[in-house]
């Protein structure tokens, strides 16, 4: 019987936990935030106000994971910036490249204007996305 309930509460202990996360690789240092915001369509796209889900959380480095708590599957793109001075936002330079760390879904390096669709991914209930940070 003792076994019978350990594994039980296993099984609804990984149902609980089945909604996803973000995996953030590449985190230089624990300096500052990391941002992350989650769009579902290109209208709201890189509109910070309009993000689905955004979650600011200090950085570990080397990896950063983060749970999501409003979406789980479906498509989506994932925008995410090492807020490295904690001012709120990304900085760039020179043709507005930026100055701090940065990713997008779908291993995505925009040459322009970032699009949506190019970011979009479709994630199934309970998987990982896995994204790796870009710095200068």
């Amino acid at each position: 019987m003792k076994k019978f309930i350990i594994i039980v509460f296993l099984i609804f202990s990984i149902k609980a936990y089945a909604h996803g996360t973000v995996k953030i690789l590449g985190v230089e240092h624990e300096k500052g935030f990391i941002d992350l915001k989650i769009y579902l369509d290109k209208d709201s796209f890189l509109k910070e106000e309009l993000a689905f889900e955004s979650v600011r959380k200090k950085p570990s480095k080397g990896e950063t994971v983060i749970p999501l708590t409003k979406v789980h599957e479906g498509m989506m793109a994932v925008v995410i910036y090492h807020d490295e001075n904690s001012d709120g936002e990304l900085n760039r330079g020179f043709f507005w490249k930026p100055q701090e760390g940065f990713a997008f879904s779908n291993f995505y390096t925009p040459k322009g204007l970032p699009k949506f669709k190019k970011a979009a991914i479709n994630v199934i209930h309970g998987s990982q996305i896995v994204i790796a940070l870009n710095y200068k």
